[in-house]
């Protein structure tokens, strides 16, 4: 099943919201007083890298070095230098992630398998906002946009992480955080074009009094038409998305406090679920007390409203208000103690397409959490985390959520880490409301008796550093119960299915000389799941089709103060049900620094075999290689 499409109400057009950020910012002729901020990961060497401080893993700040997850921090440096326009293409440099693009804009992406167009495992966050939908517990990747040039970085963590982010955190979570507005002062603007489409991009940061930084942007993209890869026939899924929004940020000698919004509109002609109209706007508030406090906490609320609707899958309007609270409070230099509690609330209005319903065709939804988790010091060098989070959502009642963690310094420079983890999917829309076809007789009538799929995870981690090459190596296991399938229809949606999956993840990253960087990474990945004999055959491909085997090889190399040269190769074993081939694809881009203001580059993407596709080939474009030029000029 293809994630949806189009809308039920045509919206107004945000053609102004670009033009008028875009002439602003071409328009400044000189840069407003600059707030002294925090150093941009751009540029660093491996040493200062693994300092970078990550949240994702405990919730504090900590040295990428130290974290006792399997984690990848892709870099604004990175992004800027990989060729990329789109957010689900920047995360084909997370080497533990597999990504997957189905057509022109709508891709598949998981981590540590169960991957499939509404995959359901992976929590994705953007500067603390979720953006799965409620419908499928999964995300819309058309409708994510980020003006990559103002991300700081990308933490990205394969793995379990509920016990922190709650339900859905099973295989993996991606936490998108962008710079602050006193990281991004003066005027910028961005344009590229390829065969695949264009993006133009603009933002102007100024400061407001003494205290407070703000930042306007606006961003328009366009995915061009592509074609079935069974007919080679154009297959009407165009489409372009426009996105504006701002960011401020407000320090005083005790708090900080950060607003920021985006609206969006686009998407496609609604002829088609692979084509859908949508639409959007959220507004973050967050306040904070100043790092270094010997107690430190932060409040944050979200608003978030989206639409979409297309003549095939679904119509829906989604409305929802997130409130959270974070506390680490001054224990003793032993225990690092941190809590939280939380409440989110979404009504999600549905409408019926000739194929599906959703009964009742309005569900108001509601999570709410409470967790504490204790990291203590048992040695100079053992370091163990131990956490339990209770969520409540109205399908299943309350979940327990624990996690045991420790970390064992194996020199200054090493450390080797273990985990236990259990996870759970909690059941969304697609599992207790989904009806098919939408009048009866019903090949699928819902699932009345659906509960939360359970994942119990252990991990065994090796990370290292030297000051001129950096480590990585996981081994996993999870082991899954009540995994989703049903029985041959008619049908419920039941779980009727079980099962392990285990691999090996590993990448590492080396300074060959000054000025050049190459960076590897493997993935193995082994299942096996099974069914009960009332389920058919289609019950366990229906759960993800995944390759067995990923690697990557990436060259950042400066030929002078002015030029660089950036090759990337992927290569991705085949899928194994439906088949799809196996392929190796490149990147390749030629950057020149024209003056201190003004940066161009000229790249190709997805070389390789002309006419490939990269999932399942019965409803899949074909992928072919993209040669494209790109500019940006700023002012500081």
């Amino acid at each position: 099943m293809t994630p949806p499409a189009s809308l039920l109400v045509r919206r107004p057009r945000l053609g102004a919201f670009v033009r008028w950020p875009l002439a602003a910012a071409l328009s400044v002729g000189s840069a407003h007083a600059q707030f002294p901020g925090a150093a941009a990961i751009e540029d660093m060497s491996l040493e200062a890298l693994a300092n970078v401080p990550v949240t994702s893993v405990t919730g504090r700040p900590e040295a990428l070095q130290r974290s006792a997850a399997s984690i990848y921090v892709i870099s604004g440096d990175e992004l800027r230098r990989s060729g990329v326009s789109s957010l689900p293409e920047a995360l084909r440099l997370a080497p533990n992630l597999q990504v997957a693009r189905l057509n022109a804009s709508q891709y598949a992406i998981s981590a540590r398998g169960f991957n499939n167009t509404i995959g359901n495992k992976l929590l994705v966050l953007i500067d603390g906002r979720t953006v799965y939908s409620p419908l499928f517990s999964g995300v819309f990747w058309d409708a994510q946009d980020v003006l990559l040039e103002d991300i700081d970085r990308i933490e990205v963590i394969s793995g379990p992480g509920a016990t922190l982010w709650g339900a859905n955190a099973v295989n993996g979570v991606i936490n998108v955080i962008t710079k602050s507005a006193t990281a991004t002062q003066g005027a910028f603007a961005a344009a590229s074009s390829e065969r695949s489409g264009y993006r133009a991009a603009t933002r102007y940061g100024t400061s407001v009094g003494h205290d407070t930084a703000l930042r306007l942007y606006a961003v328009q993209s366009r995915r061009n038409e592509t074609d079935a890869v069974s007919t080679g026939a154009p297959r009407n899924d165009d489409n372009t998305l426009r996105q504006a929004g701002f960011r401020a940020d407000t320090s005083t000698d005790d708090h900080h406090l950060q607003l920021q919004g985006d609206i969006y509109d686009g998407g496609g002609d609604g002829s088609s679920n692979i084509a859908a109209e949508l639409s959007g706007a959220n507004l973050i508030a967050k306040l904070s007390s100043r790092p270094g406090e010997a107690s430190n906490w932060q409040a944050q609320v979200y608003l978030d409203h989206t639409k979409r609707s297309d003549p095939v899958v679904f119509r829906d309007k989604t409305d929802t208000v997130d409130v959270t609270f974070n506390h680490a409070p001054s224990v003793d230099r032993a225990h690092k103690v941190l809590w939280g509690a939380g409440y989110r609330a979404a009504t999600s209005r549905t409408e019926a397409t000739p194929l599906v319903r959703f009964e009742p065709a309005t569900r108001r939804l509601r999570w709410s959490h409470l967790f504490l988790q204790d990291e203590f010091a048992v040695s100079e060098t053992l370091r163990v985390t131990a956490g339990v989070k209770l969520e409540t959502n109205v399908y299943t009642g309350t979940e327990v959520l624990p996690t045991l963690r420790a970390a064992y310094d194996i020199g200054e420079r090493k450390i080797l880490w273990a985990s236990l983890s259990r996870a759970v999917r909690s059941p969304a829309r697609l599992d207790r409301d989904f009806y098919l076809p939408a009048n009866p007789p019903h090949l699928i009538a819902g699932g009345p008796n659906f509960e939360s799929e359970v994942a119990n995870v252990a991990e065994l981690g090796l990370r290292g550093q030297t000051s001129a090459a950096s480590y990585s190596a996981t081994a996993f296991l999870h082991d899954f119960d009540r995994l989703r399938a049903g029985r041959a229809g008619p049908t419920e949606i039941e779980n009727r299915a079980w099962g392990k999956v285990w691999g090996l993840e590993t990448w590492g990253t080396v300074d060959v000389a000054a000025g050049w960087r190459l960076m590897a990474g493997w993935v193995e990945l082994r299942k096996s799941l099974h069914k009960d004999e009332l389920s058919p055959a289609s019950s366990i491909p229906n759960l993800g089709n995944d390759p067995r085997r990923q690697l990557q090889v990436r060259s950042t190399l400066d030929l002078n103060r002015r030029t660089q040269l950036d090759v990337s190769v992927r290569y991705v074993a085949s899928l194994p049900e439906p088949h799809v081939p196996s392929y190796t694809a490149g990147n390749v881009r030629l950057g020149w620094r024209v003056t201190p203001a003004l940066n161009a580059s000229l790249y190709v993407n997805d070389l390789g075999r002309s006419g490939r596709t990269e999932f399942n080939a019965s409803d899949a474009s074909v992928i072919r290689s993209s040669a494209g030029i790109k500019v940006d000029w700023r002012l500081p």
